[in-house]
C-alpha cells in the first residue's frame, strides 16, 4: 500500500520540527516579525515626510500657498532656507526629498493675472517616494489655483474619485494580503527541501528508500508537515492582520481554505525539486533562496505585474503561482470574490501544481533511481 507508514512518517517529521525549541522559534517567529517589520517597512504611502522651502516672495499668495502645503499630514517637517544652495544642501543630506522655490514676483504676477512659475526639486535617489510626494504637491497647487482663479475656473468640470474595496487607500491591506502568500510559499518550499536534504545529510535517506514505505508515500510523508505548518502560518497572518491592522475578511472562509490548500500543494513540488538536487541542508537553503527571489519579485509584491514590459519576465508571471495566489487572497479578503470568479486563478494554480509535482517526481526518480508512481 502506498500509504503504509505515512502517518508515522508525518508524526516523526512534525516532532523533528516542533520538539526542538530553536527549530520552533525559527519557524514561527517570522509570523510576528513580518507582521511588524514587513508591514511597516513595505508601506508605500508617503506620510510625515519633510519638505524644504526657499520662499523669495513675501506676498499674500505665497504665504497662503505655503500654509496649504505645510498644514497637511504629508509633510511632517518644513525646512525654510535662504538660498538655492541651502536648499540643495538639505536635499543632498537627505533631510528632505522634495524642495520648493517660490520666485520673488510670485504674488505680484498672480495679482496682475500673469503667469508665475514655481520650481519643484525632487531627490532622484528616492524616486518612488519623491514621485508620490510630488503628486500630493500637485494636487495642493491645483486646488490653490482653482481657489484664486474664481469664476474663470468654475466652468471647468470637477473630478470626483471613488476608491472601491479600499476606500481609505490603506497600504497595509495590500501588505498583509501579499504577506500571506509570501510566507506560505517561503515556508512550503524551505521546509520541504530541508526535510529531505536533512535525511541525506544524516545518512538515513537510503534507509527510508528500502523501508516498507513506498517512494510516493515517503514524499507524501515528508511534504505533509510542510503543508500543515505553511497553512497554519498563512491562517495566523490572515487573522492577526485583520485584528492588528483592520484588514477585512469579506469573503468565504471555506473558499479561502480551499484556495490556500491548492496554493500550498502547487508549490510543494518546487521544494521537492530542490531537495532532489541538494545533498546537504546548506545546498537546500541556497536553492530555496535562488528560487524564491524571482518568484517574489515577479509576483506583484514590489511592483504591479502589469508594469513588467520584458517579454521573458512577462511570460514568467503567467506561470508564477504567487501571482495567482495574491489575486485569490486579495479578491477573497477584500473584494468578497465568488467561487466562479476565483476559478480564474484557481485553475492556473492547479495546472501549475500538476506540472511542478510531476516534474518533481520525474527529477526525484531519475536522481535517485526509484519509481515514484
Amino acid at each position: 500500500m502506498v500509504f503504509t507508514g505515512v502517518g508515522a512518517l508525518v508524526r516523526k517529521e512534525l516532532l523533528d520540527l516542533l520538539k526542538d525549541p530553536k527549530s520552533s522559534f525559527t519557524i514561527f517567529f517570522p509570523i510576528f516579525l513580518f507582521l511588524v517589520v514587513f508591514v511597516m517597512a513595505s508601506n508605500k504611502d508617503v506620510e510625515n515626510s519633510s519638505v524644504v522651502i526657499f520662499n523669495q516672495d513675501r506676498g499674500v499668495h505665497s504665504v497662503n500657498l505655503l500654509d496649504d502645503i505645510v498644514n497637511t499630514n504629508i509633510y511632517k517637517k518644513s525646512i525654510y532656507v535662504n538660498s538655492d544652495k541651502d536648499l540643495q544642501n538639505v536635499i543632498n543630506k537627505e533631510e528632505a526629498f522634495i524642495g520648493i522655490t517660490i520666485p520673488a514676483d510670485f504674488s505680484k504676477n498672480i495679482d496682475l493675472k500673469r503667469k508665475s512659475d514655481i520650481l519643484v526639486v525632487t531627490d532622484g535617489r528616492r524616486t518612488n517616494a519623491a514621485t508620490i510626494a510630488y503628486s500630493y504637491l500637485s494636487q495642493i497647487l491645483a486646488k490653490y489655483q482653482a481657489k484664486i482663479s474664481g469664476s474663470e475656473m468654475r466652468a471647468i468640470p470637477s473630478v470626483s474619485v471613488r476608491t472601491w474595496y479600499n476606500p481609505n487607500k490603506n497600504q497595509r491591506w495590500f501588505s498583509i494580503t501579499n504577506l500571506i502568500c509570501m510566507i506560505i510559499i517561503s515556508q512550503a518550499i524551505a521546509l520541504t527541501a530541508l526535510a529531505i536534504a536533512r535525511e541525506k545529510e544524516q545518512g538515513t535517506f537510503d534507509q527510508l528508500l528500502v523501508s516498507p514505505i513506498k517512494p510516493l508515500g515517503m514524499l507524501i510523508g515528508k511534504t505533509t508537515p510542510s503543508v500543515i505548518i505553511s497553512l497554519f502560518m498563512g491562517i495566523c497572518i490572515m487573522f492577526l492582520g485583520s485584528w492588528m491592522y483592520g484588514v477585512p475578511i469579506r469573503g468565504s472562509l471555506l473558499l479561502m481554505a480551499f484556495a490556500m490548500i491548492t496554493y500550498v500543494i502547487s508549490v510543494v513540488g518546487i521544494g521537492v525539486c530542490i531537495a532532489a538536487f541538494a545533498n546537504t541542508q546548506q545546498q537546500a537553503m541556497l536553492g530555496t533562496f535562488i528560487v524564491q527571489m524571482p518568484i517574489a519579485s515577479l509576483s506583484g509584491l514590489m511592483s504591479p505585474v502589469e508594469s513588467i514590459e520584458n517579454p521573458l519576465m512577462k511570460a514568467f508571471t503567467k506561470v508564477n503561482p504567487m501571482v495567482y495566489g495574491n489575486n485569490l487572497v486579495k479578491g477573497i479578503m477584500i473584494k468578497d470574490m465568488t467561487f466562479f470568479d476565483a476559478l480564474h486563478s484557481i485553475v492556473p494554480i492547479i495546472l501549475i501544481g500538476v506540472f511542478v509535482v510531476s516534474l518533481a517526481s520525474v527529477v526525484f526518480s531519475k536522481k535517485h533511481r526509484i519509481k515514484v508512481f
